[in-house]
């Protein structure tokens, strides 16, 4: 069934943990295009090497540029280090934007050429705006049976001209990348973007399915949203080590089975009255009815109500951990 996600961070010169800043750690954007892309680059402003050519599940990456940009802007690490040195020339390099990283789902349904022309796609709205746009698609191992192919964007945040980097575009932190919020009245526009992109995607390949830009509590739907892992949090559970994130989702999953437990027993609880009926009627009309204090097989809603009552203790198990 394809999914709907996606997600857009600002990369910082900052390291952040729980909003407070990190001293001594700074970020830097061509290791992030390394890690996304499965590269090896060179990071002069660090003087270090950034190897992720050995990082599984990198399946594509490739880098477009808006019309006018130099040809050099192709090539990852002359690209992402001007991006850096360019940020040194500002006032504010300490605390300097660097990039915006963009990550989306891709349809388990459609093929991998199908989900790289998708991935295309969408970058080529960002292209188009004048952003330089390195585009990588991840399928990792799957995660008990389950795939999650998806893309990241490493958008730059300064115009390309034919000289290099020019200006910060503050156009691009309003209008269509900002205009209201993912569950508010308006959809941001580049969010209903995604979403329209997918959809055109799916239907060309002949899949009856839809994803929906919209927040859960938007459609109706009584569900907490998942919380997305993230490359830290996945590396460390993987390891066997527990992580914020890891617990929130697992609150999560738990919180999600208790409501669709008290579901289940509404609907058994109107269930349940019409059966009771039933079997009034039934009992009144058997010509044989049991002995006082025989053995009777269990009832069908007794069945389930049983069965509600195990997955509630589980899930409020799991939420005491």
């Amino acid at each position: 069934m394809a999914i709907y996600h996606a997600s857009m961070k600002i990369i910082g010169r900052q390291v952040k943990k729980g909003g407070k800043v990190v001293p001594g750690r700074r970020n830097s954007v061509v290791a992030a295009a390394a890690y996304q892309g499965g590269l090896r680059l060179y990071d002069e402003r660090n003087e270090n090497v950034q190897d992720y050519r050995r990082k599984s599940g990198v399946a594509f990456t490739t880098i477009l540029t808006p019309e006018g940009a130099p040809e050099w802007m192709r090539e990852p690490a002359r690209l992402w280090n001007a991006v850096e040195f360019k940020e040194d020339e500002s006032n504010r390099h300490e605390t300097a934007q660097l990039a915006r990283n963009l990550e989306f789902a891709l349809p388990v349904e459609l093929t991998p050429e199908e989900n790289r022309k998708l991935a295309l796609g969408v970058a080529g709205e960002f292209v188009s705006r004048g952003m330089v746009a390195q585009v990588s698609i991840h399928e990792p191992e799957p995660d008990n049976g389950q795939r999650n192919p998806h893309a990241h964007l490493l958008l730059t945040m300064r115009e390309a001209t034919p000289q290099g980097f020019g200006k910060k575009n503050r156009e691009w932190n309003g209008g269509w990348m900002a205009a209201g919020a993912p569950d508010g009245g308006a959809l941001k526009g580049w969010r209903t973007m995604i979403a329209d992109h997918t959809n055109d995607a799916l239907e060309k390949a002949g899949h009856d399915v839809q994803v929906d830009a919209r927040s859960f509590k938007d459609r109706g739907i009584d569900q907490v949203p998942s919380v997305h892992q993230g490359k830290e949090a996945t590396a460390l559970q993987r390891k066997g080590e527990r992580t914020r994130r890891g617990d929130e989702q697992r609150v999560t999953g738990a919180l999600n089975a208790t409501k669709a437990s008290l579901y289940v027993q509404r609907e058994m609880d109107s269930d349940e009255s019409a059966e009771n009926a039933t079997r009034e009627s039934y009992e009144r009309a058997r010509p044989d009815k049991e002995m006082p204090g025989a053995a009777q097989p269990e009832p069908p809603v007794a069945r389930q109500a049983r069965r509600h009552r195990e997955v509630q203790y589980s899930a409020e198990r799991e939420v005491e951990k």
